[in-house]
């Protein structure tokens, strides 16, 4: 199965993105949290007017991974809890699945990140596109709440996100139709056995479905009702065969 996703608003997404970064990067509160984001967007806006894209592109990452990172604290009982499972801890997934979600996200979807850390990830989904419903699943309270503020700074209603403070493997899949995650887990041990679970619980569901996995593990255990569509050795995203390629090929029509 192959798919051609649709890049033509690429460039109008990047410059919300970048509108969003400073938005945050700008708030007297964060400043005061987390100086850093400050002044890498300093670092960013001095290029502006430059012709070097390149060096824009590595700024507005460098920004990117700035705010991504932000808050980004356990408590011991939450690290034991990622330990045991062999987690891993905050990595950035990286611009590139926020552009290539337009075709999939749409006005009535719900929408979970699996293992959110800030929900920078899952609020630039709903910034980009909004949509019914954005549940960001995370172990650290902390975290939670860093996303809760940029929640507010972005303007984002808090109707359109859910907050849940648990372990993904706790957490019921059956109503979303759009699921993002980074690679939560090394593939081994106990991180085997939650890639099993996850599995089972997408599995089990009746509801047509997109994933769009980072450094992906899903794909040794989703049974042959999962295709993949897409996969450029970072990105790797499935769908139910049949559904949710179909709705979002119709979508973009």
């Amino acid at each position: 199965m192959e798919f051609d996703f649709d890049e033509s608003n690429n460039e109008n997404h990047l410059l919300r993105i970048q509108q969003a970064f400073y938005t945050l990067a700008d708030d007297a509160g964060l400043q005061r949290m987390f100086p850093e984001i400050a002044d890498t967007a300093d670092k960013l806006r001095a290029l502006e007017k430059s012709s070097d894209e390149d060096a824009k592109e590595i700024a507005l990452l460098n920004l990117y991974c700035a705010i991504h990172g932000a808050g980004s604290n356990y408590s011991s009982q939450e690290r034991l809890q990622l330990d045991e499972k062999k987690g891993y801890f905050n990595h950035p997934g990286g611009i590139s699945p926020l552009l290539k979600a337009d075709t999939f996200i749409r006005p009535d979807s719900i929408v979970a990140d699996l293992g959110a850390g800030n929900g920078l990830q899952g609020l630039l989904f709903q910034y980009l596109y909004p949509h019914q419903l954005t549940i960001q699943i995370e172990l650290s309270a902390e975290m939670i709440h860093i996303g809760q503020q940029f929640q507010k700074i972005l303007k984002i209603p808090p109707e359109r996100i859910a907050w849940v403070n648990d372990d993904i493997i706790n957490v019921s899949l059956d109503t979303i139709d759009f699921l993002y995650l980074y690679r939560p887990s090394k593939p081994m041990k106990n991180g085997i056995t939650l890639y099993q679970t996850i599995s089972r619980k997408l599995q089990d569901r009746q509801k047509a479905l997109t994933i769009f996995s980072i450094a992906d593990c899903l794909k040794d255990y989703l049974d042959n009702r999962f295709a993949i569509f897409y996969s450029d050795g970072h990105l790797t995203c499935f769908a139910m065969q049949g559904t949710t390629m179909k709705a979002g090929i119709e979508a973009n029509n």
